[in-house]
């Protein structure tokens, strides 16, 4: 007993014990914290500077001056270090060691351009050196909003640069930059193969475009049209953290759907009876010009409009099948047949570094719901970096990846009956209630005959997305190593290598009864390998000196090797012999195929000096000299010179106060393609060989080129050159870079015919000369900012066009329709024949002539592509808006001239369509009939006497045979519509947890929360599809995507 009184005395005693340390010590931390006042000023006008940001380091803790730059901190401990921080200024970093009155002065930053950017080859520079155009992405601005793809991301945030999105599933956007294709660089590494799903958004540190011919010239040939640079993440110096980023997206609604109208159903001339599904019937065609549905019939038991359709059933007396109600049953045939997609983004990263390196291993996952059924991407990868101080002297660094893409099916695109829209939107009418045919197999025939309206065009869609599938398998590894040795002081060499692998396996199923253009499948099955391996190695020496302060010199010479070697085989059968099983050995008949192989290695040499001189003129210089293999031995060796300049006149001249930087820049080079063909991925283009031709009675063939090419030809070359301004305003609030480029290319190839007694049909020959000009610019500031609130916002525009300026073979200076002088992108195309003042001319049957020549109808490049993004900061919440779009330039839409000329198109509801069904002619064309006279031509079209006499149009036609006969063309433009549109891009409104309630629960660095959004709105004059993509062949309706993203760091 007196043990348990101790025992709890002795318990109580420690309990008081430890409540009064505790005690101490909080009244000890209370009585430590101090309160810390002063002033923030600017260095050189001595005038308060408001808004200054002050951060308590190693905390989210901040404050802001007031108007008169003055600030006070309570609660501060007294060995706390703060950091001044504001736009246009070097931030400070001060320990306060006890201080309470503490006074900061901030130094301008000249220019704010001490930026460091990536350049070609890896090379890192100031901005301000820069004599090109350049522009730079951080990966943090990818993170968030997800896209399949990274470079997807980057639609509207880079002038000059245009990025069109498809609405497909797993379709790559295209890429064009100043109008050409260029060249993508992962860590200093060419990539040949551009494969924009193998790189992991959250993996990516930075973005950097380098734009224009200079800018890409030391990569040679590859770079002739600028580059896109991938610099990936690497660990970073302190402790281990664990960073988790999910994203998880669902397409919730259309952004485009095409409109049918819902009027007419199936059949032709207002008729309809289903026979057979073959042709027996008025159904056989398939058009949409059938009969008006929901017509009031009281003679027949529904009370409605009766006739024999494919679900039908048999009178067991006649043995003829029973007419039922044509109603509209499939007024939301697209919606319904369409399912909510989904695309679902998670990574995991590990990251960690001391005072001798880092490293970093990420694992990340990218799954895309197709909104078709059945159709699904899966993109793993796997990713390990570090870098390591082997010596003092000596470094190391590298990275490699291993990526899978994965699909056991995606939607097949283009126009044609593997076309899911070409089925579902085209071809069933309103009648059909699409959800009728899920069960896609006839009764008692399962795997051997689908089951559809029409047994002889078209395909049941849930057939074609469940049946005939398309496989596709990927693994891809990539990743670079290098060495760096310090000799000297301003001398140092390294070596670096870098790889891309990767394995393709993709095959295709073609079902029983898969209908191809009225062609009835036996089955088939084609399975398609390829693989790929390239590698470059360099070796680069560098030497930098600084002279003295007026002189600093930077100079590299460099050596590099790069070997590419794809091939590939693609078998498929000829016929199945058993239904529904899909292998090379099952096939009818003796299997076709075909395999390839193409090698290619360059050998090159380059150099780049750079000069410093007088702390604000930049002088560079480069030059490379690649010899290729795939060239003629005479002309494989070409000579790749640039140069720029940049000037920092801020940094020389005294200038208005308001002026905060100013500097001029140019450059020019010459490059050329790098090979002969206009195709640089056939390397072999240019060797006069045998190629294969078509089998006769089971024998091969093969056939010799129709084209010959003249000795001594040699690449499309390209002569570079822009000059650019940049501005800073008002201590760097406001920034405008304005870059004025101009290519020159010539030794193009041109086609020329000559007698086919010499063997050949035509001649190839380097001719003609074009130009590409174009503008870009970029405004971005800080239009507001107080210690609460920030708006930050940045918006560019550009365009980009071709002019044929010289036809150096053609004597008359036509190429085909294309007049010197005239734009490239200039559109040619089929129209009807017009009077001088535009109106349609038609033959005496009441239908439009056909013009024997092509006409112009417009161009195919926007007049300007532009994007604005903002970012919205209050306290611990931020909103980023970005929109996009273009305006001018003509796409043609497959889409809705099918639709006219099928009869879905709602504009063919009208009275002249009531007429036709009931056999009446009454639709007479706008537009004028020759009387008399005649017009002339000569060979380019252009009309060389003209005494034509015209009158109304008065013939009446059937309208029904109209549209199918012209598809309404010239009444819709002949269906090239205005490629104008703005896009709501994305949107994210981001909360990211206050640090005191992080620090309480000492689990958390960093967290955040996002409701975000893609791709929400658009606003456009082309009906029916979205314009983003910049063509139309039948695209997948465009869809919003909405979600959340968190973001955790441990």
């Amino acid at each position: 007993m007196r043990k348990k009184i101790l025992f709890i005395s002795f318990s109580r005693i420690k309990i008081h014990l430890l409540l009064s340390f505790l005690l101490f010590t909080a009244m000890n931390s209370f009585a430590q914290n101090i309160t810390v006042k002063g002033q923030v000023l600017d260095e050189e006008t001595k005038t308060p500077i408001p808004a200054v940001n002050i951060l308590i380091k190693g905390t989210t803790l901040r404050s802001a001056t007031n108007a008169n730059g003055i600030y006070t901190l309570s609660g501060i401990n007294p060995d706390a270090i703060l950091v001044f921080s504001y736009i246009g200024y070097i931030p400070q970093e001060i320990s306060l060691r006890g201080q309470t009155q503490l006074n900061v002065i901030l130094k301008f930053d000249n220019g704010n351009l001490k930026e460091v950017v990536v350049t070609a080859l890896g090379i890192k520079k100031e901005k301000k050196a820069i004599g090109y155009a350049v522009q730079e992405v951080k990966g943090e601005t990818l993170e968030k909003v997800k896209s399949p793809t990274a470079i997807g991301a980057l639609a509207g945030k880079v002038a000059g640069l245009n990025i069109s999105n498809t609405t497909d599933l797993f379709q790559k956007p295209a890429i064009s930059l100043r109008g050409q294709t260029p060249l993508i660089v992962i860590d200093g590494i060419p990539d040949p193969t551009a494969d924009p799903y193998k790189i992991n958004a959250d993996d990516i540190e930075s973005i950097t475009v380098l734009k224009g011919t200079a800018a890409g010239a030391l990569y040679g040939s590859i770079g002739v049209n600028g580059a896109i640079m991938y610099t990936t993440k690497r660990g970073k110096k302190g402790k281990t953290s664990v960073e988790i980023n999910s994203s998880t997206m669902f397409q919730t609604g259309y952004t485009v759907v095409p409109k049918v109208q819902t009027q007419y159903g199936g059949g032709n001339n207002g008729k309809y009876a289903y026979v057979d599904g073959s042709g027996g019937g008025t159904e056989g065609g398939g058009w949409i010009w059938g009969p008006k549905l929901d017509q009031k019939d009281p003679g027949t038991p529904s009370g409605y409009y009766e006739t024999p359709q494919y679900n039908s059933p048999t009178d067991p007396l006649t043995g003829k099948l029973v007419p039922l109600p044509w109603i509209s049953r499939g007024k939301d045939n697209i919606k319904n047949f369409f399912r909510t997609g989904m695309l679902s983004s998670n990574s995991v990263t590990v990251s960690t570094g001391g005072e001798n390196g880092s490293f970093r291993v990420s694992a990340a996952n990218i799954y895309q719901k197709g909104t078709m059924p059945n159709t699904g991407v899966n993109n793993s990868s796997f990713s390990v970096a570090g870098n390591y101080n082997l010596t003092p002297k000596l470094t190391m660094d590298g990275r490699l990846t291993y990526n899978r893409e994965f699909s056991n099916n995606y939607p097949s695109t283009g126009y044609g009956p593997t076309n899911i829209l070409y089925n579902l939107l085209l071809w069933i009418g309103p009648d059909l209630d699409i959800r009728d045919l899920k069960n896609y197999w006839l009764k008692g025939k399962e795997g051997m005959q689908q089951r559809n309206y029409n047994l002889s065009w078209y395909n049941n869609p849930y057939f074609i997305t469940n049946e005939q599938l398309n496989g596709y398998r990927k693994d891809n590894s990539f990743g670079n190593f290098s060495l760096n040795y310090q000799i000297a002081r301003d001398f140092s060499a390294k070596i670096r290598s870098g790889f891309n692998q990767y394995g393709t396996d993709e095959d295709s199923r073609y079902p029983y009864s898969y209908i191809g253009y009225g062609t009835l499948s036996k089955g088939d099955y084609t399975y398609t390998k390829s693989s790929h391996f390239d590698i470059t190695t360099d070796l680069i020496l560098s030497y930098k000196h600084k002279f003295n302060d007026n002189f600093n010199l930077s100079v590299i010479g460099g050596a590099a090797n790069s070997y590419n070697n794809t091939k590939g085989i693609a078998t498929t059968t000829d016929g199945l012999n058993i239904p529904g099983f899909y292998n090379l050995a099952n096939s009818t008949n003796p299997l076709k195929g075909s395999n390839y192989l193409q090698e290619r290695q360059i050998n090159s040499l380059y150099t780049m000096a750079d000069l410093e001189m007088y702390r604000f003129l930049y002088l560079s210089f480069t030059g490379r000299r690649d010899q290729t293999s795939t060239l003629p031995v005479n002309n494989s060796a070409y000579f790749y010179p640039s140069g720029s300049i940049s000037a920092v006149l801020s940094d020389a001249l005294k200038l208005p106060e308001t002026i905060s930087f100013l500097k001029v820049r140019t450059s020019v080079a010459k490059v050329n393609s790098g090979s002969i063909t206009t195709d640089p991925n056939n390397f072999y283009a240019q060797i006069q060989t045998y190629n294969i031709g078509n089998k006769w009675n089971g024998t091969s063939s093969l056939n010799w080129p129709d084209s010959y090419k003249m000795p001594g030809l040699i690449p499309n070359t390209v002569l570079s050159w822009e000059s650019g301004v940049a501005l800073g305003l008002f201590k760097n609030r406001l920034n405008v870079d304005v870059t004025y480029f101009q290519n020159k290319e010539y030794n193009n190839f041109q086609l020329v015919p000559i007698s086919e007694t010499s063997g050949y049909s035509s001649l190839l020959q380097n001719a003609n000369v074009y130009q590409r000009k174009g503008w870009e610019f970029m405004i971005s500031g800080t239009p507001v900012k107080t210690s609460s609130f920030e708006w930050e916002s940045s918006f560019n525009f550009s365009n980009s066009h071709r002019w044929l300026k010289e036809a150096t073979l053609s004597q008359d200076g036509y190429i085909g329709n294309l007049k010197a002088g005239e734009r490239a992108d200039k559109i040619f195309t089929s129209l009807y024949q017009t009077t001088p003042d535009g109106k349609i001319i038609y033959d005496t049957n009441g239908m439009p002539l056909n013009d024997p020549y092509q006409r112009s109808i417009g161009y195919a490049d926007a007049n300007w592509i532009y994007g604005w993004q903002n970012t919205f900061k209050y306290k611990n919440i931020s909103l980023s808006i970005a929109v996009d779009g273009r305006i001018g330039g003509s796409i043609y839409s497959t889409t809705n001239y099918k639709m006219w000329w099928g009869g879905t198109a709602p504009g063919t509801v009208n009275q002249y369509r009531d007429d036709a069904n009931a056999g009446k002619s009454t639709y007479v064309g706008k537009g004028v009939v020759v009387t008399s006279g005649k017009a002339t031509y000569d060979n380019h079209g252009n009309i060389t006497s003209d005494d034509r006499q015209y009158a109304p149009n008065t013939t009446p036609v059937n309208y029904i045979a109209y549209n199918t006969g012209t598809g309404s063309s010239s009444e819709n433009n002949y269906f090239y519509y205005s490629g104008t549109y703005l896009k709501m891009r994305e949107i994210a409104l981001t909360y990211t947890l206050p640090q005191k309630w992080i620090k309480k629960q000492k689990v958390f660095q960093a967290a955040s929360v996002s409701f975000i959004g893609n791709n929400l709105f658009i606003l456009a004059k082309i009906p029916n599809v979205d314009p983003d993509a910049e063509s139309d062949n039948l695209q997948t309706p465009s869809m919003r995507s909405i979600g959340f993203n968190f973001n955790f760091k441990f």
